[in-house]
């Protein structure tokens, strides 16, 4: 930065109290000039020509928010700015730090312009040589067909980044054409939450909160202002919260958490907990529910299972919910497990009860990594109490976009072969009983102890020898894996290690969708356009993965019948078109979680509503039956517009063994007949995985934090993003973490001076911010710093946390979590 320093901007954090319409962002008016001022300093500034000014609405694709944004472009050649929609009904006008920073991701110096193929040492990012198209497409074609001939298709592997795309869907139809079981997602919240609807309804679906309905909201540490779910709609909503535009009073928020995160400092209240012991609470609180009858004993007693004692196929009694949290989680011992007065845990119970429309949330920071399987069960037991299960409550699972089926697979004896093998993360002497998105287990068992290789690994829109947690699991995995090729459009860490990389447009340049989002009751779908022709030699991955089943001949192709990724999307969109479902959001006055109690009508508030919606009127062409097979509907997505259907609930004759909601799973006891017989391993229950490291060398917690200023998943820190963080978290190169004054004091640590944290994982030096928003004991520690790729603007500065964390293996799932992990903080 030409020793240009870093200025402190503690207050450009972002104020979740602004409302939709405005600039949701923490680069204010009087920050851009300086930032616009620091920016002369940058060797790749854009100086765009003078020309005529022209917008573009689309939906912006750099997370799976859904947020509607428009760009400003001079001579529709060269874009200049990211805004908010303002007629976009997520974020209506509002825009995160990371939409705003977009452009810097069209035009950064890291993005990788051609093909490349490793020439020297894997990891040498000076030994890629550029290559042509075809040349690379030929190469990874012969390592492809190699596999096939020999009869191991099992040995392609695959994880991608994008899990709310159909390119998700692409890559899966792929995958199984050719044979192989292994294919991942990067992990997420999502994993377990399925897990856990899987177990309790029957329903492998992640679960929504209805937050827009609101009168208390119940929150043990989903940091809702700073990435968890979509970031749009969590502003906007907090903006009505907080200037009562929400059609009500403002709901009651306490955040349960150890750190006083955003979320926590613009809470009604903030409970400080014990990390890890979120779950414990939970329970607690569900005993005074029961113990004074305050929860809702019609739903439990007309809709749920396993309350009360039960008798399974055998004959055996089984213990209920009831009588196992009445014994085990009292507000005393739970007290002591989550260091709150027990008087907390009353008061909590009581304002929860008494609320009509209270709900309760939960996840770690912005929801990016799994949860323990049984805290997930403890959390929805708990909404289950107070009636958000039935229907009109508050909590559901995630709606099916209906975009169709794709078609039917039809695999080749070799692809047939290669799927009977068992998954690799699977393929261990004792396999967890639930089957799911288990990445770290199957990194872990290609480094340690695989019943066949992996030849060849393909990575889409994903960065895991960066974002994984405890990444060295990666790292170690990729010295037994024959080919890696990245698709990604920056070098990246997982570029960088890369033999083969093959770029993918970047976000604003190609033509995608978001399906559905993150934690929203109701269904989604956009598209998101470009703003721009590709500015580089690069190629959408969905069309190299179609030019690929070509290439692979009439074993694959047939089963992705599409000449390009966008008569793969037309193609859905016209199955959309043809469901007669949903409406077409046309303005921001449009709001879909209004619909959740009434059906949409008329098309006077600004929606196109279905043909079941007008009664025997004739639809508009925009949405149901299109009269063009969805061509006008595939316009108006095109031009930045959504789609959203909020239909009835789907909580009704659930498919689990009781046709009910159970609070006793009977999955989990039939996947694990060997956990003895009083039946508790069906119930919700509060059960750590206990971290590694002796107690007495690793005296502390080490919990890392997100932060919505700070991107910590496949796209780094941009220049601007960079520039706005506080001097007291990165200054210069160095990174500093959080702790109570009391934890430094007992530590002989003072503010700012430089430490060495260290865990069983590894250690990195730090210097000290001292807090009284840390809980005493723990160490907090920023994600999303510590790159060692990209550009001298992200490169360096800092250290990666995820070096630092432990992660554990659910054995119910097979899931890599996190809680916490034991640390040492000493002086440098």
């Amino acid at each position: 930065m030409n020793g240009m320093k870093v200025g402190r901007r503690a207050f450009v954090q972002f104020v979740a109290g602004a409302v939709g319409g405005s600039l949701l962002t923490p680069i204010p008016w009087k920050l851009a000039d300086d930032s616009a001022i620091w920016s002369q300093n940058w060797s790749w500034r854009p100086s765009p020509e003078r020309g005529e000014i022209t917008k573009l609405n689309t939906i912006c694709g750099l997370c799976p928010g859904g947020c509607g944004i428009t760009a400003q472009l001079v001579d529709k050649k060269r874009a200049i700015a990211l805004r908010g929609n303002p007629e976009h009904p997520i974020n209506a006008g509002g825009i995160c730090p990371l939409g705003a920073s977009g452009l810097q991701f069209l035009y950064a110096p890291y993005r990788i312009t051609q093909p490349l193929k490793q020439m020297g040492k894997r990891g040498d990012a000076n030994g890629f040589r550029p290559i042509t198209w075809d040349e690379a497409l030929a190469e990874l074609n012969t390592h492809l067909n190699r596999l096939r001939k020999e009869g191991k298709p099992h040995h392609l592997a695959s994880i991608t980044g994008q899990r709310h795309s159909s390119m998700k869907d692409l890559w899966q139809q792929f995958c199984t054409a050719y044979g192989s079981p292994n294919f991942f997602l990067m992990p997420s919240a999502e994993d377990s939450l399925e897990q856990a609807a899987a177990a309790a309804l029957g329903q492998p679906a992640t679960l929504t909160f209805r937050l827009e309905g609101a009168s208390y909201v119940l929150s043990f540490g989903a940091n809702l202002l700073e990435g968890w779910g979509s970031p749009g709609r969590m502003q906007t909503l907090f903006g009505r919260w907080r200037h009562g535009e929400a059609g009500s009073a403002a709901p009651k928020l306490v955040q349960v958490e150890a750190r006083c995160s955003m979320t926590a400092s613009k809470a009604d209240q903030w409970i400080p907990i014990k990390p890890g012991t979120e779950a414990a609470l939970a329970l607690g609180i569900a005993h005074v529910l029961i113990r004074d009858q305050i929860y809702d004993s019609d739903f439990v007693r007309q809709h749920s299972f396993g309350f009360d004692a039960w008798t399974d196929e055998k004959g055996h009694t089984r213990k209920g919910f009831k009588n196992f949290v009445m014994a085990q989680y009292t507000p005393d011992k739970v007290a002591e497990l989550t260091g709150l007065a027990t008087a907390t845990i009353l008061n909590l119970a009581k304002e929860l009860a008494k609320q009509e429309h209270a709900i309760v949330v939960w996840g770690n920071g912005k929801g990016s990594t799994p949860n323990n399987l049984y805290h997930d069960l403890a959390f929805l037991a708990l909404n289950a109490l107070i009636g958000n299960l039935k229907p009109g409550g508050m909590l559901d699972t995630q709606p099916v976009v209906p975009l169709g089926e794709l078609p039917t697979l039809s695999p080749d004896s070799i692809a047939e072969k290669g799927l009977r093998q068992p998954r690799l993360d699977l393929a261990r002497a004792t396999p967890p009983p639930l089957r799911g998105n288990a990445v770290h287990a199957f990194l872990d068992t290609i480094a340690n102890d695989p019943t066949y290789p992996i030849d060849v690994l393909l990575i889409h829109e994903a960065n895991p020898a960066y974002c994984l947690t405890e990444n060295r699991i990666f790292t170690s995995a990729l010295q037994k894996i024959g080919l890696v090729v990245s698709y990604s459009s920056y070098m990246d860490e997982s570029a960088t290690l890369s033999d083969l990389v093959l770029p993918n447009h970047m976000a604003l340049e190609r033509l995608d969708d978001v399906i559905g989002l993150p934690g929203a009751p109701y269904s989604y779908y956009a598209v998101t356009s470009p703003i721009l022709a590709p500015q580089l030699n690069t190629r959408h991955t969905g069309d190299v993965l179609l030019s690929l089943a070509k290439l692979l001949g009439e074993a694959i192709q047939p089963n992705l019948p599409w000449n390009t990724y966008q008569d793969f999307l037309k193609a859905r969109v016209k199955s959309l078109a043809a469901s007669g479902k949903g409406a077409i959001a046309e303005n921001a006055r449009v709001e879909p979680w209004h619909t959740l109690e009434e059906e949409p009508k008329s098309t006077s508030s600004g929606f196109t509503a279905a043909p079941d919606q007008q009664g025997d009127s004739q639809p508009p062409p925009a949405a149901g039956k299109s009269k063009d097979g969805g061509g006008d509907i595939w316009k108006k997505l095109a031009a930045g517009m959504c789609w959203f259907d909020a239909s009835p609930r789907v909580l009704v004759n659930l498919p689990t063994p009781s046709g009910r909601y159970e609070f006793a799973c009977q999955a989990l006891l039939s996947k694990n007949p060997s956990q003895g017989d009083d039946g508790t391993v069906c119930l919700p229950q509060f059960r750590p995985l206990p971290p590694s490291g002796d107690e007495k060398e690793f005296p502390l917690y080490l919990l890392a934090y997100s932060l919505m200023s700070l991107s910590d998943q496949y796209l780094a820190n941009p220049p601007f993003m960079t520039k706005n963080l506080r001097e007291d978290l990165l200054k210069g190169q160095s990174m500093f973490v959080e702790v109570h004054p009391e934890t430094a004091s007992s530590l002989g640590i003072k503010e700012s001076e430089r430490a060495v944290l260290k865990t069983p994982q590894g250690e990195i030096p730090v210097h000290v911010r001292l807090s009284q928003g840390a809980r005493p004991g723990v160490v907090f520690v920023p994600q999303g710093l510590g790159h060692r790729a990209y550009d001298d603007y992200i490169r360096n500065k800092g250290e990666d946390a995820n070096g630092v964390i432990e992660v554990q293996i659910d054995p119910l799932t097979g899931l890599g979590t996190v809680w916490a992990t034991r640390a040492q903080l000493r002086r440098a």
